[in-house]
Protein backbone atom coordinates (compact mmCIF):
# COMPACT_ATOMS: atom_id res chain seq x y z
CA UNK A 1 0.00 0.00 0.00
CA UNK A 2 1.13 3.46 -0.98
CA UNK A 3 2.48 5.94 1.89
CA UNK A 4 -0.55 8.15 2.60
CA UNK A 5 0.13 11.58 4.44
CA UNK A 6 -2.36 11.93 7.06
CA UNK A 7 -4.48 15.24 5.21
CA UNK A 8 -4.90 12.48 2.39
CA UNK A 9 -5.92 9.38 4.96
CA UNK A 10 -8.20 11.23 7.19
CA UNK A 11 -10.57 10.95 3.69
CA UNK A 12 -10.88 7.63 3.92
CA UNK A 13 -11.12 6.87 -0.16
CA UNK A 14 -13.89 7.16 -1.00
CA UNK A 15 -16.03 6.57 1.44
CA UNK A 16 -16.81 8.78 5.06
CA UNK A 17 -14.05 10.63 6.30
CA UNK A 18 -12.11 9.52 9.25
CA UNK A 19 -12.94 10.95 12.99
CA UNK A 20 -10.11 13.57 14.52
CA UNK A 21 -9.75 10.83 17.17
CA UNK A 22 -8.74 7.94 14.84
CA UNK A 23 -6.43 10.14 12.49
CA UNK A 24 -5.02 10.97 16.23
CA UNK A 25 -4.47 7.49 16.55
CA UNK A 26 -2.84 6.88 13.20
CA UNK A 27 -0.62 9.84 14.10
CA UNK A 28 0.50 8.57 17.40
CA UNK A 29 1.10 4.77 15.89
CA UNK A 30 3.16 6.17 12.92
CA UNK A 31 5.34 8.46 15.45
CA UNK A 32 5.61 5.33 18.02
CA UNK A 33 6.42 2.58 15.28
CA UNK A 34 9.05 0.61 14.93
CA UNK A 35 10.70 2.21 11.74
CA UNK A 36 9.70 5.32 12.69
CA UNK A 37 12.53 8.56 13.43
CA UNK A 38 11.49 11.41 15.82
CA UNK A 39 13.58 14.35 15.89
CA UNK A 40 13.44 17.55 18.79
CA UNK A 41 12.83 19.99 15.89
CA UNK A 42 9.52 21.71 16.16
CA UNK A 43 8.77 23.18 12.31
CA UNK A 44 6.16 26.08 12.31
CA UNK A 45 3.17 24.64 10.37
CA UNK A 46 0.23 26.67 8.80
CA UNK A 47 -3.16 25.60 10.07
CA UNK A 48 -4.53 28.44 7.58
CA UNK A 49 -3.81 32.22 5.90
CA UNK A 50 -3.59 33.27 9.23
CA UNK A 51 -2.84 30.56 12.01
CA UNK A 52 0.36 28.39 12.85
CA UNK A 53 1.43 26.10 15.47
CA UNK A 54 4.74 24.43 16.11
CA UNK A 55 3.21 21.50 18.28
CA UNK A 56 4.30 18.43 16.52
CA UNK A 57 7.94 17.42 16.03
CA UNK A 58 9.48 16.37 12.96
CA UNK A 59 9.39 12.62 12.38
CA UNK A 60 9.81 10.28 8.99
CA UNK A 61 8.69 6.42 8.98
CA UNK A 62 11.74 4.42 7.11
CA UNK A 63 10.08 3.01 4.22
CA UNK A 64 11.06 0.77 1.71
CA UNK A 65 11.23 3.50 -0.65
CA UNK A 66 13.62 5.39 0.89
CA UNK A 67 16.24 2.83 2.55
CA UNK A 68 15.84 1.73 -1.04
CA UNK A 69 16.49 5.28 -2.67
CA UNK A 70 19.22 5.85 0.13
CA UNK A 71 21.10 2.55 -1.10
CA UNK A 72 20.66 4.05 -4.15
CA UNK A 73 22.75 7.20 -3.82
CA UNK A 74 25.57 5.34 -2.20
CA UNK A 75 25.70 3.32 -4.83
CA UNK A 76 25.82 6.27 -7.55
CA UNK A 77 27.91 8.30 -5.70
CA UNK A 78 30.38 5.21 -5.69
CA UNK A 79 30.08 4.71 -9.45
CA UNK A 80 30.62 8.55 -10.08
CA UNK A 81 33.92 9.07 -7.92
CA UNK A 82 34.91 5.48 -9.81
CA UNK A 83 34.52 7.38 -13.36
CA UNK A 84 35.58 10.75 -11.95
CA UNK A 85 39.11 9.58 -9.95
CA UNK A 86 40.02 7.77 -13.84
CA UNK A 87 39.80 11.07 -15.94
CA UNK A 88 42.66 12.60 -16.53
CA UNK A 89 43.51 15.78 -14.45
CA UNK A 90 42.32 18.68 -17.04
CA UNK A 91 39.27 16.75 -17.96
CA UNK A 92 38.38 16.20 -14.54
CA UNK A 93 38.73 20.02 -13.50
CA UNK A 94 37.00 21.46 -16.30
CA UNK A 95 34.00 18.89 -15.78
CA UNK A 96 33.77 20.30 -12.03
CA UNK A 97 34.10 23.73 -12.94
CA UNK A 98 31.16 23.44 -15.88
CA UNK A 99 29.11 21.28 -12.55
CA UNK A 100 30.05 24.15 -10.19
CA UNK A 101 28.93 26.66 -12.83
CA UNK A 102 25.80 25.16 -13.64
CA UNK A 103 24.88 24.79 -9.67
CA UNK A 104 25.11 28.59 -9.19
CA UNK A 105 23.18 29.15 -12.31
CA UNK A 106 20.96 26.70 -11.72
CA UNK A 107 19.94 27.79 -7.41
CA UNK A 108 19.61 31.62 -9.14
CA UNK A 109 17.40 30.63 -11.77
CA UNK A 110 15.26 28.70 -9.21
CA UNK A 111 14.38 32.28 -7.42
CA UNK A 112 13.69 34.21 -10.59
CA UNK A 113 17.76 35.48 -10.33
CA UNK A 114 18.64 35.87 -13.94
CA UNK A 115 22.58 35.09 -14.48
CA UNK A 116 24.45 34.18 -17.19
CA UNK A 117 26.44 30.67 -17.57
CA UNK A 118 29.51 32.11 -19.42
CA UNK A 119 29.96 35.19 -17.22
CA UNK A 120 29.86 32.68 -13.92
CA UNK A 121 32.47 30.30 -15.44
CA UNK A 122 34.46 33.34 -16.03
CA UNK A 123 34.60 33.98 -12.48
CA UNK A 124 34.96 30.53 -11.51
CA UNK A 125 38.25 30.00 -13.41
CA UNK A 126 39.40 33.68 -11.74
CA UNK A 127 38.99 32.45 -8.46
CA UNK A 128 40.61 29.44 -9.15
CA UNK A 129 44.05 31.48 -10.27
CA UNK A 130 43.49 33.33 -7.07
CA UNK A 131 42.36 36.63 -8.57
CA UNK A 132 41.36 38.94 -5.82
CA UNK A 133 38.07 39.47 -8.32
CA UNK A 134 35.03 42.07 -7.28
CA UNK A 135 32.85 40.77 -9.54
CA UNK A 136 29.23 39.54 -8.79
CA UNK A 137 28.77 35.97 -7.21
CA UNK A 138 32.64 35.79 -7.03
CA UNK A 139 32.15 35.85 -3.05
CA UNK A 140 29.28 32.86 -3.70
CA UNK A 141 32.42 30.94 -6.06
CA UNK A 142 34.83 31.12 -3.18
CA UNK A 143 32.39 29.91 -0.93
CA UNK A 144 31.32 26.92 -3.02
CA UNK A 145 35.00 26.29 -3.81
CA UNK A 146 36.10 25.87 -0.60
CA UNK A 147 33.35 23.34 -0.60
CA UNK A 148 35.34 21.43 -3.80
CA UNK A 149 38.53 21.38 -1.86
CA UNK A 150 37.10 19.85 1.14
CA UNK A 151 36.53 22.92 3.54
CA UNK A 152 32.94 22.95 3.83
CA UNK A 153 31.77 25.21 6.27
CA UNK A 154 31.11 24.13 9.85
CA UNK A 155 27.84 25.64 11.58
CA UNK A 156 28.35 24.90 14.99
CA UNK A 157 27.32 28.11 16.24
CA UNK A 158 24.18 30.96 15.33
CA UNK A 159 26.33 33.50 14.10
CA UNK A 160 27.97 30.56 12.04
CA UNK A 161 24.76 30.38 9.60
CA UNK A 162 25.24 34.66 9.36
CA UNK A 163 28.49 34.37 8.13
CA UNK A 164 27.86 31.85 4.88
CA UNK A 165 25.03 33.75 4.85
CA UNK A 166 26.78 37.04 4.48
CA UNK A 167 29.70 35.37 2.28
CA UNK A 168 27.32 33.29 -0.38
CA UNK A 169 25.21 36.26 -1.16
CA UNK A 170 27.59 39.37 -0.96
CA UNK A 171 26.28 41.85 -3.21
CA UNK A 172 23.00 40.07 -3.73
CA UNK A 173 20.61 41.47 -1.22
CA UNK A 174 18.97 44.88 -1.64
CA UNK A 175 19.52 47.11 1.74
CA UNK A 176 16.10 46.77 2.45
CA UNK A 177 16.40 43.05 2.52
CA UNK A 178 19.24 42.56 4.96
CA UNK A 179 18.78 41.13 8.41
CA UNK A 180 17.33 43.69 10.93
CA UNK A 181 18.03 41.65 14.46
CA UNK A 182 20.92 40.61 15.77
CA UNK A 183 21.45 37.61 13.23
CA UNK A 184 18.45 36.84 11.72
CA UNK A 185 15.45 39.17 10.76
CA UNK A 186 13.12 39.92 13.39
CA UNK A 187 9.77 40.75 13.90
CA UNK A 188 8.53 42.01 10.27
CA UNK A 189 5.51 40.22 8.50
CA UNK A 190 7.05 37.54 6.19
CA UNK A 191 4.99 34.54 3.95
CA UNK A 192 6.39 32.52 1.29
CA UNK A 193 4.89 32.90 -1.92
CA UNK A 194 2.63 36.00 -3.19
CA UNK A 195 -0.43 38.20 -2.19
CA UNK A 196 -2.78 36.30 -4.57
CA UNK A 197 -1.83 33.19 -2.72
CA UNK A 198 0.91 32.44 0.57
CA UNK A 199 2.34 28.68 0.79
CA UNK A 200 3.84 29.59 3.74
CA UNK A 201 4.14 31.50 6.42
CA UNK A 202 7.71 31.20 8.99
CA UNK A 203 8.02 32.25 12.91
CA UNK A 204 8.52 36.26 12.96
CA UNK A 205 10.46 36.95 15.71
CA UNK A 206 14.14 36.42 16.31
CA UNK A 207 14.31 35.08 19.33
CA UNK A 208 11.69 32.17 18.08
CA UNK A 209 14.00 31.81 14.72
CA UNK A 210 17.22 31.41 17.26
CA UNK A 211 15.21 28.87 19.55
CA UNK A 212 14.70 26.64 15.99
CA UNK A 213 18.02 26.79 14.43
CA UNK A 214 19.61 26.23 17.62
CA UNK A 215 17.71 22.62 17.73
CA UNK A 216 18.75 21.88 14.51
CA UNK A 217 22.69 22.46 14.95
CA UNK A 218 21.95 19.93 17.20
CA UNK A 219 20.54 17.95 14.68
CA UNK A 220 23.33 18.75 12.03
CA UNK A 221 25.92 17.78 14.24
CA UNK A 222 24.11 14.56 15.25
CA UNK A 223 25.31 10.61 13.82
CA UNK A 224 22.36 9.34 14.71
CA UNK A 225 20.56 10.10 11.33
CA UNK A 226 21.56 8.73 7.97
CA UNK A 227 23.88 11.63 6.32
CA UNK A 228 22.10 11.80 3.56
CA UNK A 229 18.59 12.16 5.51
CA UNK A 230 19.37 14.30 7.87
CA UNK A 231 21.09 16.63 5.06
CA UNK A 232 17.19 16.62 3.72
CA UNK A 233 15.33 17.22 7.18
CA UNK A 234 18.33 20.15 7.60
CA UNK A 235 16.87 21.48 4.19
CA UNK A 236 13.10 21.36 5.17
CA UNK A 237 13.80 22.52 8.43
CA UNK A 238 15.98 25.73 7.26
CA UNK A 239 13.54 26.87 4.88
CA UNK A 240 10.34 26.47 7.17
CA UNK A 241 12.11 28.70 9.04
CA UNK A 242 13.43 31.14 6.81
CA UNK A 243 15.33 32.85 9.03
CA UNK A 244 16.19 35.87 6.63
CA UNK A 245 14.16 38.38 4.50
CA UNK A 246 15.68 37.52 1.28
CA UNK A 247 17.88 34.10 -0.21
CA UNK A 248 16.61 31.91 2.52
CA UNK A 249 16.34 29.77 -0.98
CA UNK A 250 20.09 29.93 -2.13
CA UNK A 251 21.52 29.43 1.26
CA UNK A 252 19.52 26.55 2.09
CA UNK A 253 20.12 25.08 -1.86
CA UNK A 254 24.18 25.76 -0.79
CA UNK A 255 24.06 23.99 2.79
CA UNK A 256 22.30 21.01 1.00
CA UNK A 257 25.03 21.02 -1.82
CA UNK A 258 28.18 21.60 0.82
CA UNK A 259 26.55 18.57 2.68
CA UNK A 260 26.38 16.13 0.34
CA UNK A 261 29.26 17.12 -1.74
CA UNK A 262 30.82 16.58 1.62
CA UNK A 263 29.48 13.28 2.41
CA UNK A 264 28.71 11.42 -1.13
CA UNK A 265 31.08 13.01 -3.77
CA UNK A 266 31.55 16.38 -4.98
CA UNK A 267 29.52 16.09 -8.60
CA UNK A 268 26.67 14.59 -6.58
CA UNK A 269 26.80 17.72 -4.38
CA UNK A 270 27.08 19.84 -7.74
CA UNK A 271 24.41 18.58 -9.40
CA UNK A 272 21.12 19.10 -6.89
CA UNK A 273 20.30 22.58 -8.06
CA UNK A 274 19.72 21.14 -11.73
CA UNK A 275 18.07 18.34 -10.66
CA UNK A 276 15.89 20.94 -8.36
CA UNK A 277 15.39 22.97 -11.27
CA UNK A 278 14.24 20.18 -13.76
CA UNK A 279 11.37 19.18 -11.09
CA UNK A 280 10.64 22.66 -9.35
CA UNK A 281 6.92 22.21 -9.13
CA UNK A 282 7.22 19.20 -7.60
CA UNK A 283 10.11 20.36 -5.28
CA UNK A 284 7.58 23.36 -3.81
CA UNK A 285 4.45 20.86 -4.09
CA UNK A 286 6.49 18.63 -1.39
CA UNK A 287 8.07 21.49 0.81
CA UNK A 288 3.99 22.60 0.55
CA UNK A 289 2.55 19.41 1.77
CA UNK A 290 5.19 19.00 4.58
CA UNK A 291 4.68 22.63 5.83
CA UNK A 292 0.95 21.50 5.98
CA UNK A 293 -0.49 21.38 10.06
CA UNK A 294 -2.75 18.60 9.41
CA UNK A 295 -0.12 16.29 7.99
CA UNK A 296 1.81 16.97 11.58
CA UNK A 297 4.99 17.13 10.66
CA UNK A 298 5.65 13.73 8.76
CA UNK A 299 8.90 14.49 6.50
CA UNK A 300 8.23 10.80 4.80
CA UNK A 301 7.33 11.52 1.71
CA UNK A 302 9.34 14.98 1.87
CA UNK A 303 12.19 13.23 2.24
CA UNK A 304 11.72 10.21 -0.92
CA UNK A 305 11.12 12.86 -3.22
CA UNK A 306 14.08 14.44 -1.75
CA UNK A 307 16.01 11.40 -2.59
CA UNK A 308 14.62 10.94 -5.69
CA UNK A 309 15.47 14.11 -6.95
CA UNK A 310 19.01 13.79 -5.55
CA UNK A 311 19.09 10.57 -7.47
CA UNK A 312 17.86 11.95 -11.11
CA UNK A 313 21.23 14.51 -10.02
CA UNK A 314 23.38 11.21 -9.95
CA UNK A 315 22.35 9.67 -13.06
CA UNK A 316 22.74 12.72 -15.09
CA UNK A 317 25.98 12.74 -14.23
CA UNK A 318 26.51 9.34 -14.45
CA UNK A 319 24.73 9.46 -18.15
CA UNK A 320 26.82 12.82 -19.09
CA UNK A 321 30.35 11.53 -17.70
CA UNK A 322 30.72 8.09 -19.60
CA UNK A 323 29.55 9.56 -23.03
CA UNK A 324 32.15 12.15 -22.17
CA UNK A 325 34.59 9.70 -21.53
CA UNK A 326 33.97 8.00 -24.52
CA UNK A 327 34.48 10.57 -26.49
CA UNK A 328 37.72 11.26 -24.69
CA UNK A 329 39.02 8.37 -25.51
CA UNK A 330 37.81 8.86 -29.28
CA UNK A 331 40.36 11.93 -29.05
CA UNK A 332 43.38 10.27 -28.00
CA UNK A 333 42.97 8.12 -30.64
CA UNK A 334 42.48 10.53 -33.19
CA UNK A 335 45.51 12.67 -31.40
CA UNK A 336 47.98 9.16 -31.64
CA UNK A 337 47.13 8.62 -35.27
CA UNK A 338 47.31 12.44 -36.43
CA UNK A 339 50.28 14.15 -34.14
CA UNK A 340 53.88 12.28 -34.39
CA UNK A 341 55.23 14.66 -32.25
CA UNK A 342 55.16 13.70 -28.79
CA UNK A 343 54.63 17.28 -27.21
CA UNK A 344 52.10 18.32 -29.96
CA UNK A 345 50.40 14.84 -29.26
CA UNK A 346 49.81 15.52 -25.75
CA UNK A 347 49.15 19.36 -25.81
CA UNK A 348 46.03 18.40 -28.57
CA UNK A 349 45.23 15.85 -26.01
CA UNK A 350 44.87 18.31 -23.37
CA UNK A 351 42.90 20.83 -25.74
CA UNK A 352 40.64 17.56 -26.02
CA UNK A 353 40.18 17.42 -22.51
CA UNK A 354 38.96 21.00 -22.17
CA UNK A 355 36.48 21.04 -25.08
CA UNK A 356 34.96 18.31 -24.28
CA UNK A 357 34.17 18.65 -20.55
CA UNK A 358 34.25 22.24 -20.38
CA UNK A 359 30.71 24.05 -20.53
CA UNK A 360 32.24 25.72 -23.56
CA UNK A 361 35.14 26.25 -25.47
CA UNK A 362 35.95 30.11 -25.17
CA UNK A 363 35.89 29.53 -21.13
CA UNK A 364 38.44 26.49 -21.65
CA UNK A 365 41.96 26.32 -20.42
CA UNK A 366 44.52 29.16 -20.71
CA UNK A 367 47.77 29.25 -22.21
CA UNK A 368 49.45 29.80 -19.45
CA UNK A 369 47.21 27.32 -17.49
CA UNK A 370 48.24 24.27 -20.12
CA UNK A 371 51.81 25.83 -20.62
CA UNK A 372 51.68 25.65 -16.08
CA UNK A 373 50.19 21.83 -16.03
CA UNK A 374 52.94 20.11 -18.31
CA UNK A 375 56.01 22.22 -16.75
CA UNK A 376 54.47 20.89 -13.12
CA UNK A 377 54.13 17.23 -14.46
CA UNK A 378 57.34 17.02 -16.03
CA UNK A 379 59.36 20.00 -15.84
CA UNK A 380 62.19 18.24 -17.72
CA UNK A 381 60.00 17.02 -20.93
CA UNK A 382 57.53 19.91 -20.86
CA UNK A 383 60.09 23.09 -20.35
CA UNK A 384 57.59 26.38 -20.44
CA UNK A 385 59.36 27.58 -23.67
CA UNK A 386 59.12 24.02 -25.17
CA UNK A 387 55.49 23.90 -24.71
CA UNK A 388 55.04 27.81 -25.67
CA UNK A 389 57.00 27.01 -29.24
CA UNK A 390 54.07 23.49 -29.69
CA UNK A 391 51.58 26.28 -29.24
CA UNK A 392 52.74 28.73 -31.75
CA UNK A 393 53.40 25.46 -34.32
CA UNK A 394 49.64 23.95 -33.61
CA UNK A 395 48.54 27.61 -34.81
CA UNK A 396 50.65 28.00 -37.68
CA UNK A 397 49.08 24.56 -38.61
CA UNK A 398 45.90 25.65 -38.52
CA UNK A 399 44.62 22.81 -35.88
CA UNK A 400 44.70 25.64 -33.24
CA UNK A 401 42.98 28.42 -33.16
CA UNK A 402 44.02 31.42 -31.17
CA UNK A 403 40.78 33.19 -29.45
CA UNK A 404 41.98 35.33 -27.05
CA UNK A 405 45.26 37.52 -26.31
CA UNK A 406 45.44 38.63 -22.60
CA UNK A 407 45.37 35.89 -21.72
CA UNK A 408 46.19 33.86 -24.64
CA UNK A 409 44.08 31.22 -25.31
CA UNK A 410 43.31 29.05 -27.78
CA UNK A 411 40.78 26.33 -29.45
CA UNK A 412 40.92 22.92 -31.41
CA UNK A 413 39.77 23.95 -34.98
CA UNK A 414 37.09 21.31 -35.24
CA UNK A 415 36.77 21.67 -39.10
CA UNK A 416 40.19 19.97 -39.16
CA UNK A 417 39.98 18.17 -35.73
CA UNK A 418 36.55 16.74 -34.88
CA UNK A 419 36.71 15.20 -31.53
CA UNK A 420 32.60 15.44 -30.73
Amino acid sequence: MEYQLLSIYKYNGSGQSKSVEEVEDEYKRRLNGYSSVVTNLYPTLDINDYEQSSKYPIFFVQTNEINSLVNHILHNSKEISSIAINLPGVARNSYTRQLLTKEIYFTNEIEGVKTNKKEIETIVGEVEDNKKTKKRLASTVRLYNMTINNKPSRIDELSDFRKIYDELLKGEINDSDLPDGELFRNEKDVFIGNELKKVHIPPKSETEIQTKLTSLIKLMNDDEITDVVKSLITHFMFENTHPFYDGNGRMGRYLLSSYLANKLDTYSGLSISGAIHAEQSSYYKTFKQADNFDNRADLTLFIKKMLEIIRHGQEDVIENLTMLSGKLKNALDICESTFEDNIERTVMYIFSQSDLFSESQDTGIKDTDLVNFLYDDDHKKFHKSLVRRTLKKLEDKNVLIKIKDKPAQHIINSDLINIR
